[in-house]
C-alpha cells in the first residue's frame, strides 16, 4: 500500500524564513576568511588593513598598498594580509591539536617580538598604536606560532622524526659522503680577498684556539664559541654530511683526506683559516648520519613547520571571500584573484 508523507504548511513557511533570515544575516554580516568555527569579519579585516596601512605609513610606505587608480587596496595585499591570519589561526587550530599550552610568558615574547617589527622610519615602535583587539589576535597567533613550532622540530628530532626523515631522503646518502665539523677565522671582512697580512692575522689567531682543543672531547664547545662560521658555530661547528667537491677546493682535499676522528691542521682558504674534524667518511648508516640530520632539521626549521601547517590546513574548514582570493589546498595559501594590482609588503606581521 502506498502512502502519501503530509507536510506541515507551517514548517514549511518557518524553514523558508529560516533560510532567508541566515540568507540576510550573512549579506549583512559578510565574511572575509573562515576557519573552522573562527570567523573573521568582512568589517574587521577592512579595520584591521586600516590600521596597519596607517602604522605602516610612517615608513613611508603605505602608497604600495593601494592599487594602481589609488582608491582601492591592491589585492595583492589583501591576499597577502589573509594569508597572515590563515598562518595565525592554523597555528592555534595545531596548538589545539597536540594538546599544548600557550603560556603568559610566550605571550610576553609574542609581543616584545611584534613590537620590534611594526617600527617606524626611526626605529620606534609603533605596535600599541594598533587597535587593542587586532593586537590581541596578532599576540595569541604568534605565540601559538612559537609553541607549535618548537614542538614540531623537538618531534622531528627524536629517533622516529630523524628516521622518517631519513627514509624520505635516503637515495641522496647513497654515494660516499663525508661530514665534518670545522673552526673558521675570516682573513679580513669575507666580503673581499684577503690580504697576506690579513691572512697572517687570522692564522695567528686560529693558532691560539687551536691551542684549547683537548683532542675531539671539547671541539664543539670551542666551535661555538669561536667560530665565525654563524651558520655552523651553534651546532658545534658540525656541517652537514656531504659528497666529494661540495666544500672550496683546498677544504674538501683536507675533509677527504684526513683520518677521521683527528683534529688537522690549520687549512686555508679563501676565506681564512680552518681547523677541520672529520667524523665520518664513506656509506654512512643512519646513525652516522643522525647529527647530520639534526642539523638539516634545524636549517629547514621554516619549511618543516610551513609543511605542518599545509597538514592541518588539510582538515580544516577554510573560505574565503573571492573578492580577496582563493584557497588553494595544495599549499595552504590564499591566491589573490586573478588580474591582482601586483605589491611588495616588506612590513606585513609575519612575512
Amino acid at each position: 500500500m502506498k502512502t502519501t508523507r503530509n507536510i506541515s504548511i507551517t514548517a514549511i513557511l518557518l524553514a523558508l524564513v529560516l533560510a532567508l533570515v541566515g540568507s540576510a544575516c550573512s549579506a549583512v554580516n559578510p565574511t572575509a576568511l573562515t576557519v573552522n568555527s573562527w570567523t573573521l569579519s568582512d568589517s574587521e579585516f577592512q579595520s584591521q588593513i586600516e590600521a596597519f596601512a596607517k602604522v605602516y605609513s610612517t615608513s613611508g610606505g603605505a602608497s604600495e598598498l593601494k592599487s594602481t587608480d589609488g582608491n582601492s587596496w591592491a589585492t595583492s595585499y589583501t591576499s597577502a594580509f589573509l594569508n597572515d591570519q590563515l598562518n595565525l589561526q592554523l597555528a592555534q587550530v595545531g596548538v589545539a591539536e597536540r594538546g599544548l599550552t600557550v603560556t603568559d610568558a610566550d605571550r610576553a615574547e609574542a609581543r616584545s617580538l611584534l613590537e620590534e617589527n611594526f617600527t617606524n622610519g626611526s626605529g620606534t615602535s609603533v605596535f600599541n598604536e594598533l587597535p587593542a583587539s587586532y593586537q590581541q589576535t596578532l599576540i595569541e597567533g604568534v605565540a601559538a606560532q612559537t609553541v607549535l613550532g618548537a614542538a614540531v622540530i623537538a618531534e622531528a628530532q627524536t629517533d622516529e622524526g630523524l628516521r622518517n626523515l631519513y627514509e624520505a631522503t635516503k637515495d641522496q646518502y647513497q654515494a660516499d659522503l663525508v661530514c665534518a665539523s670545522h673552526i673558521l677565522v675570516l682573513a679580513g671582512s669575507g666580503n673581499a680577498a684577503p690580504t697576506d697580512a690579513q691572512y697572517a692575522t687570522a692564522l695567528t689567531s686560529i693558532r691560539g684556539i687551536q691551542s684549547q682543543i683537548k683532542g675531539t672531547s671539547n671541539f664543539a664547545e670551542i666551535a661555538a664559541t669561536n667560530s665565525q662560521d654563524s651558520g655552523s658555530a651553534a651546532a658545534g661547528g658540525a656541517l652537514p654530511c656531504s659528497p666529494k667537491g661540495s666544500y672550496v677546493t683546498e677544504f674538501d682535499n683536507a675533509a677527504w683526506a684526513q683520518p677521521v676522528g683527528v683534529v688537522g691542521e690549520p687549512v686555508k682558504t679563501k676565506f681564512g683559516y680552518h681547523i677541520v674534524l672529520v667524523t665520518a667518511r664513506g656509506k654512512l648508516t643512519f646513525e652516522q648520519l643522525k647529527d647530520s640530520l639534526k642539523q638539516s632539521v634545524v636549517d629547514n626549521a621554516d619549511a618543516i613547520v610551513s609543511a605542518e601547517l599545509v597538514r592541518i590546513a588539510a582538515s580544516a574548514k577554510i573560505s574565503v571571500n573571492g573578492r580577496y582570493g582563493q584557497f588553494e589546498t595544495t599549499s595552504a595559501k590564499i591566491v589573490a584573484p586573478s588580474g591582482a594590482t601586483s605589491t611588495t609588503v616588506a612590513g606585513l606581521p609575519l612575512q
